[in-house]
């Protein structure tokens, strides 16, 4: 390769790399505050929605920060070893080796920040679990972590140093970019653990690796055991229905909440003719949320959006289109409906909730759409997002609520009764706009009365 091609080649490489070292700055500076702000909750309380987000929006940052540093790393690592530079200039043969061990030492910074989450054994196993919504797969962190503690990814790291050390010793640049370069180097405290030949004693050994992963994953089989109990449990009794709904295909019922329904607003229904009904605590069997018409999607601007240009998220608008409106989660997974197949009830209540400003609003939908296509939740754990149940939908899709949630058999759940709460009291989340009981429309001026009664007697 010619000295221009080379020099044109570090040139661009140069400009990839000095953002993504600030990413990784302030993507450390996260991880740590979020371990601080988790040692702060209550114990007896889950992982409020806003973690979780964090949580979830912070592995998707820094796994493609991975990838791009990864890809850095391995364009000049060749560059080490003894005449893999060829016949290349010694000052761009120092800068080459300069951006790929900055990438190195920035992956191990960035790893040695998220060691303060993996030693919490639930943060962990949350880390790990899957969100396709967000283009998450299971394990992933895991992969991380072993490729890190590997012999041939820290042998990388120590050829690096050791390269670009007696390169630097050599020519003693002082140009520019190679001041900075070195800058950069030396800031990293990867860097000054790999030269002091110290790394491994501040990364966890591959035993304890291996063992961390063997006890989660017999954790994860227990969960799993359960969950697929309750599901073949929930398949079972939810094939029996003895009746049709009183507002089953009541089509003046249907265009009355067409016409009051608003994006976002909560469906929350009662079904006594199904047997699941009777096995849910509470008066309140069920909770969706309305996603809104094209029309109002589109005036809002949550087509528009970029992540909503992309698949899968990009078919949805044709669903929409077709009325299918209704967001929830049943046995076979996350999708949307139509109010006609979801009017199959005796009640139903439409909460809207308060002090949402248009961003929030838009934000909550986009979310909403994201979790088309996960698996229902058997384990009814408000604290996974990989799959949902029909009432851990609001948890993970509204912004700013304060939550009820209850502790069940070591993991936290919420009822469709927990969301409904929040439309009751001085402080109420939600306003309650329509209710229907026994197939009937209640007076607004006793509809809230009512509610409460039947959530009491439930």
């Amino acid at each position: 390769m010619d000295r221009e091609s080379v020099r044109a080649g570090l040139s661009e490489s140069i400009a990839e790399l000095i953002p993504l070292v600030g990413v990784g700055q302030a993507t450390q500076q996260e991880i740590l505050a979020f371990r601080e702000r988790h040692d702060r909750l209550h114990r007896d309380e889950p992982l409020p929605p806003r973690s979780l987000r964090e949580m979830r929006d912070g592995r998707r940052r820094y796994l493609n920060l991975q990838d791009r540093l990864v890809d850095l790393t391995k364009r000049y690592a060749p560059w080490a070893a003894p005449g893999g530079a060829g016949n290349i200039e010694p000052k761009l043969r120092f800068q080459g080796l300069s951006v790929s061990l900055i990438a190195a030492s920035t992956i191990y910074d960035n790893y040695l920040s998220l060691l303060t989450i993996l030693k919490d054994d639930s943060l962990r196993r949350l880390l790990n679990h899957a969100d396709l919504g967000y283009g998450i797969p299971e394990d992933t962190m895991w992969k991380i972590v072993e490729g890190l503690n590997s012999t041939e990814a820290r042998g990388t790291l120590h050829q690096l140093v050791e390269a670009w050390t007696v390169a630097d010793q050599a020519l003693a640049l002082t140009d520019e970019t190679s001041v900075r370069l070195r800058g950069a180097v030396e800031s990293s405290v990867s860097y000054r653990y790999a030269l002091d030949n110290c790394v491994a004693d501040h990364l966890p050994s591959q035993r304890a690796v291996h063992t961390k992963r063997f006890m989660d994953a017999l954790a994860g089989l227990a969960t799993a055991s359960l969950g697929k109990l309750s599901e073949v449990f929930g398949n079972g009794v939810g094939l029996v229905e003895t009746r049709k709904g009183k507002l089953w295909n009541d089509e003046k019922v249907r265009e009355r909440l067409l016409g009051i329904l608003q994006p976002l607003d909560l469906l929350l229904e009662k079904t006594p003719f199904r047997l699941t009904d009777s096995l849910i605590p509470g008066h309140f069997g069920h909770v969706a949320i309305w996603m809104g018409s094209a029309t109002e999607l589109d005036t809002k601007g949550v087509f528009a959006r970029p992540e909503m240009q992309q698949a899968p998220l990009s078919g949805y608008r044709a669903q929409i289109q077709t009325g299918h409106s209704v967001l929830e989660a049943l046995r076979t997974g996350v999708e949307l409906n139509t109010l006609n197949h979801f009017l199959n009830v005796d009640d139903v209540a439409i909460l809207r909730p308060k002090a949402l400003s248009n961003d929030d609003v838009i934000e909550s939908l986009v979310r909403g759409f994201r979790q088309i296509g996960k698996e229902y939740d058997f384990n009814f754990d408000v604290e996974t997002t990989g799959s949902i149940v029909c009432s851990e939908l609001p948890y993970h899709v509204y912004p700013g609520v304060r939550w009820k949630t209850e502790q069940q058999l070591g993991r936290f759940t919420i009822s469709p009764d927990d969301i409904a709460s929040l439309a009751l009291g001085d402080d109420a989340a939600f306003d309650l706009i329509v209710l229907y009981h026994d197939g009937r429309p209640i007076d607004p001026d006793a509809d809230l009365a009512l509610m409460e009664t039947l959530m009491h007697d439930g």
